[in-house]
């Protein structure tokens, strides 16, 4: 029997698009904080975690472009010493004590990479997953579930990556929601029964539409331009890296792009032949969806992009 209390099951049940809803940021960094120092706003973790960050955050966003912090766990993880990971540079700090995260994040983002705190490369691929409850009671129920499950296929599959539980990543009504990297690729709704079928796609670099929300690194249109296409791609079955070569935004509520499929490779089906390029055209239209757990019965009106045709070129 279906659950209706949680907010991700409502949104679900309303047809809310997922293509397109990726958190976006130009860098992204992962702290490593032991889990029952979370507060509902991460950055106002208790324990010795720095005061200001979520200030200092905002303030180098107008910098740098946004930055995006999260906190990460994993089981039997100190607060005495942390780990800084960065992205898109994928960069690691290593053995930071609290009280030096602040200036480790200042260092590099204003001089680089310097003799002051030297970073290690990240050589292993990172999963991370929100179980942020004290945010949304759905990354508690449906992010720990997929944490736990995820875990037990990687083991089993003995695969070379890193599971993180995060705090929020934004839009705990896709729940769960989770970021694959070094590739940015946002997914959420992601049953447990379909990891093996994502990991299956994840291994020879192909996203898993189904679930896909984005890629973190590109820009509204950008973003739900490329993940409707992939979108598209994983319904036809088609194996291949589309590249969205233009886009062009015809009307407030209406765009368009052309993806490119140059690289493609044979599809599922040899009768479905993938052309080299299409036109897809987007238009904007209201969806009714609740804004988290804590406001079921305060539904709000979202706007969002839908395909609404395709095109031949």
């Amino acid at each position: 029997m279906t659950d209706f209390n949680y907010c991700s099951i409502l949104s679900k049940k309303s047809n809310e698009p997922i293509a397109g809803t990726a958190p976006y940021a130009k860098h992204f960094v992962f702290i490593t904080w032991p889990k029952k120092y979370w507060q509902y706003d991460a950055l106002e973790a208790k324990g010795d975690f720095p005061k200001g960050l979520k200030k200092w955050m905002k303030e180098q966003s107008k910098v740098n472009g946004k930055i995006s912090i999260r906190l990460i766990n994993c089981s039997g993880m100190s607060p005495d010493k942390v780990e800084i990971y960065i992205y898109p540079e994928k960069y690691c700090y290593s053995n930071v004590l609290p009280g030096q995260i602040t200036a480790v994040l200042e260092t590099y983002f204003r001089d680089g990479i310097t003799t002051a705190f030297l970073p290690t490369p990240i050589e292993v691929d990172q999963i991370f997953i929100c179980t942020h409850g004290r945010h949304d009671k759905c990354c508690a129920k449906f992010g720990q579930e997929l944490v736990d499950k995820i875990r037990y296929h990687v083991s089993k599959q003995k695969t070379d990556v890193e599971i993180w539980e995060s705090s929020h990543l934004g839009g705990h009504r896709f729940a769960p929601t989770m970021i694959d990297f070094p590739t940015g690729r946002a997914y959420g709704r992601l049953c447990t029964d379909e990891l093996p079928n994502y990991l299956a796609s994840r291994k020879i670099n192909q996203v898993y539409g189904v679930a896909y929300r984005g890629s973190v690194f590109l820009t509204e249109l950008e973003q739900v331009a490329e993940a409707h296409v992939q979108h598209y791609c994983y319904a036809k079955r088609w194996y291949c890296q589309p590249l969205i070569r233009k886009i062009e935004r015809l009307t407030e509520d209406d765009f368009r792009c052309i993806a490119n499929f140059s690289d493609a490779e044979n599809s599922v089906d040899l009768q479905n032949i993938i052309p080299d390029e299409m036109t897809f055209n987007f238009k904007l239209k209201s969806f009714e969806s609740p804004s988290g757990c804590n406001a079921l019965k305060e539904v709000q009106l979202r706007r969002c992009w839908v395909l609404e045709s395709t095109e031949s070129v």
